[in-house]
């Protein structure tokens, strides 16, 4: 492989290891409201989904993976009720999932560097 295709390489396992260290973070966010303010409802993949797309501008992450963290047999809530939910939501913890995420933005640069560091390293190339 030449220069450019090693960096493309690294290039694309840290930008995969900084998607799955944010969508770790907003799995556990969710969790936590989850369990903070819904005592009479649990939360549904597809509440989950709103809520992070509510927090995060709209990013997203796997629909497998909203799934397997939130998804119960004989869980739902009614469709209509679900953009309430997520306002009133969004709107009591946008200033705390503001500050969470922007300490751990940081850390998952500072680990994305060093990630990328041990990679280059292995491959012992120099860019």
């Amino acid at each position: 492989m030449n220069r450019m295709e090693y960096a493309g390489k690294i290039g694309g396992m840290v930008g995969g290891f900084k998607r799955r260290e944010r969508q770790k973070f907003l799995i556990m966010f969710v969790k936590i409201v989850e369990m903070d303010e819904l005592h009479d409802i649990r939360m549904t993949s597809n509440l989950a989904k709103k809520l992070i797309a509510a927090f995060s501008g709209c990013k997203s992450i796997s629909n497998d993976v909203l799934i397997k963290e939130f998804a119960r047999s004989g869980n739902s809530v009614k469709q209509q009720n679900l953009d309430m939910i997520v306002h009133s939501l969004v709107a009591r913890w946008q200033d705390l999932y503001e500050e969470q995420w922007k300490e751990a933005k940081i850390k998952i640069d500072i680990e994305a560097d060093e990630y990328k560091q041990s990679i280059i390293e292995k491959l012992d190339i120099k860019l």
